[in-house]
């Protein structure tokens, strides 16, 4: 399979081996649909964030959808705390963003505004109402409060900035828990990176795990594996904890754009794709999709 060509001063990007495992679309859109986000429901659905339709849509395991809420601006980063959901919403790299409370009845309002931010984009609860947000092109991380309205940076590191002035290549990108550490992605840079937490949040340091691989989204497994969606370059990355990678998934799984993924409450990795919106594959965009992995 192809690389798409890119500027020099990015990070490279290595694809490793491809070893796919079972795959079934659960659903398509449009062509031309930006599906960004999702996030698994306790009732075995998934919340997704569609950006170009400027919604937030619930899809069940068999592929039924239904628009639960229309967003103020464009979303990107969904998370689930209780019977709330909560979601990143602005003009990317343009802003201003909000952090946007939806409940189960889909009435959507302002939860709190981040007026100085350029382009929230992944977005990861800790526990006990605390989340972070990444700023993709301020490279930060920001915690937002779930249980009263506030924000404040915790985080500002050279490793999560831009370093070029490419438009439409995110910095930091993709953020989850993994035990007492943040692990995120940053796609300019093709980095899979970590941020110790400590009793107050993260503690200043950040660390490099992987280079030569430019994630996108990213999701934990109960064993401490990375997958790692790859958007432009159309796959979904394991990355195990003694740093082997391997492509679960790529272009005849229906990777085309993947631009995020995230575990239901079935045990299978979903992962949301553009169809190749951003960077067409083969000259080809494709109705976007959300796929279930099967990981055995």
């Amino acid at each position: 399979m192809s690389e798409p060509e890119l500027p020099q001063e990015l990070g490279r990007h290595d694809p490793p081996p491809l070893e796919p495992v079972p795959s079934t679309v659960v659903t398509t859109w449009p062509v031309g649909t930006f599906v960004e986000n999702l996030a698994a429901l306790s009732t075995g659905e998934l919340l997704v964030s569609v950006l170009t339709a400027g919604e937030l849509q619930v899809v069940s395991p068999e592929g039924a959808r239904r628009v639960l809420a229309a967003t103020p601006a464009p979303p990107a980063g969904v998370v689930v705390r209780g019977e709330d959901y909560f979601v990143l919403a602005g003009v990317p790299e343009t802003g201003p963003y909000q952090v946007v409370r939806v409940g189960p009845d889909g009435r959507a309002a302002e939860w709190v505004a981040v007026p100085d931010a350029k382009f929230l984009n992944g977005f990861a609860v800790v526990g006990g109402g605390t989340a972070y947000a990444v700023d993709s092109v301020l490279g930060r991380i920001v915690e937002i409060d779930l249980d009263q309205p506030g924000f404040r940076v915790v985080l500002e590191h050279e490793l999560l900035a831009k370093r070029t002035e490419m438009p439409g290549m995110p910095a930091v990108n993709g953020i989850a828990v993994r035990e007492d550490e943040l692990v995120l992605t940053n796609t300019e840079s093709a980095r899979v990176l970590r941020a110790p937490l400590g009793a107050h949040g993260p503690t200043g340091v950040v660390e490099v795990i992987a280079e030569n691989l430019r994630g996108d989204d990213l999701a934990v497994a109960g064993n401490g594996d990375l997958y790692i969606t790859t958007h432009i370059h159309n796959t979904v990355i394991r990355l195990g904890a003694n740093g082997e990678r391997v492509a679960v998934a790529g272009r005849d799984q229906g990777m085309a754009g993947s631009t995020a993924c995230a575990f239901g409450t079935d045990g299978g990795l979903y992962v949301t794709t553009t169809g190749g919106v951003v960077m067409p594959l083969d000259g080809l965009t494709q109705p976007a999709k959300l796929v279930r992995l099967d990981l055995g």
